[in-house]
């Protein structure tokens, strides 16, 4: 049993190109020999040509089986390398050990060099998601700080100064004409920049989401966009969407927006139906409409390219929270997101 381990192992430490020939010297060995000894005892026996033939035909089919039987065996480490490389295509992020065992020496470190590939990747990519998580919570923060700056800072400003202005204006005598029309004028002006920097606060970071909530907010954000553009929209609710942490809150309203200017730049759209749900722990939101749809697999690879990464964006926050997003679509027949998400985030307490 000693001497026919240490042979096992001495054939498994053996290259493959020098199993494949070592098996073929075989097979050929065998073969001259044995076709050697029919043909002569054939031959003594005065053998009819069918018999001949018989027997070649059976020489040649146990030569191909034999051939076939060494090949397979000494290519077996590709295929096992091979279902390795299926593995990690679905989302392994390691090497079997049992793979790195010793066996055929450029396989072995074949699979070792993909193995170390596999985790160097996997590493680069957890910092990835790291700085990604970091870029967007520092961006939510920034637009927050931002919106409240300009609220309270640039808003009540111009507050001031249409009062005074509006002041000014009751005060001048009805005929100074030419000052009082100026007046109108620069108090209008204000009050067109304070409506304007509303706007702008409302897009940074919306006061109802904080105020009212989810699906207050995301209600406000795609009446204002979708029905101004001649678009209907219906949104529906179910399950306790009030109690959500801030993260997540702020997570789904951004991906909900996202969704509803591709919808604006992209769709087409006539109708767009928005639906959460809540599931045990799980919550999901779904965005659809009966647009022109496009071909997901064609998009996500031209995404980078095109810089149209507004999938990408939804796709990346939903991950960072622990959620995914699911794109169904086609063209002619409208898309339909599904984002779902757990309620309670990883790193929420």
């Amino acid at each position: 049993m000693g001497t026919l381990s240490n042979f096992q192992q001495a054939i498994r430490k053996t290259p493959i190109l020098y199993r494949i020939t070592i098996g073929n010297a075989f097979v050929i060995a065998i073969g001259a020999v044995g076709g050697t000894y029919v043909t002569r005892l054939l031959a003594d026996q005065a053998a009819d040509w069918w018999l001949i033939l018989f027997f070649l035909a059976i020489g040649t089919t146990l030569a191909v089986l034999v051939n076939f039987w060494i090949i397979k065996n000494a290519l077996r480490p590709l295929t096992d390398l091979s279902s390795v490389v299926d593995r990690v295509q679905e989302g392994q992020t390691y090497i079997d050990p049992y793979y790195l065992q010793p066996t055929d020496p450029d396989i072995n470190q074949l699979a070792a060099a993909l193995d170390t590939l596999v985790r160097q990747l996997n590493d680069r990519n957890q910092e990835l998601h790291a700085l990604s998580e970091h870029s967007i919570n520092a961006l939510e923060e920034e637009r927050q700080q931002i919106a409240l700056t300009l609220h309270d800072d640039t808003g009540q400003s111009l507050s001031l100064l249409i009062i005074n202005l509006e002041s000014l204006e009751a005060q001048l005598p009805r005929d100074e004409k030419i000052l009082l029309e100026k007046i109108v004028e620069t108090r209008l002006l204000a009050q067109n920049s304070l409506s304007n920097l509303r706007q702008i606060v409302y897009g940074l970071r919306p006061s109802i989401l904080d105020d009212l909530g989810l699906i207050p907010a995301i209600r406000w954000y795609a009446r204002t966009n979708l029905e101004k553009a001649g678009i209907l929209v219906e949104i529906n609710a179910n399950g306790e969407m009030e109690s959500l942490p801030p993260q997540l809150n702020s997570t789904l309203f951004r991906i909900a927006q996202e969704a509803i200017n591709n919808i604006l730049r992209h769709s087409k759209a006539e109708n767009v139906g928005i639906n959460f749900s809540q599931v045990d722990d799980q919550i999901l939101v779904e965005v659809a409409d009966d647009g022109r749809g496009f071909d997901p697999s064609t998009v996500k690879d031209q995404a980078l390219q095109l810089h149209h990464i507004g999938l990408l964006g939804m796709q990346e926050r939903a991950e960072l929270i622990g959620g995914s997003t699911e794109v169904i679509s086609e063209p002619g027949s409208g898309t339909k997101i599904a984002i779902t998400v757990p309620c309670n985030p990883p790193g929420e307490v």
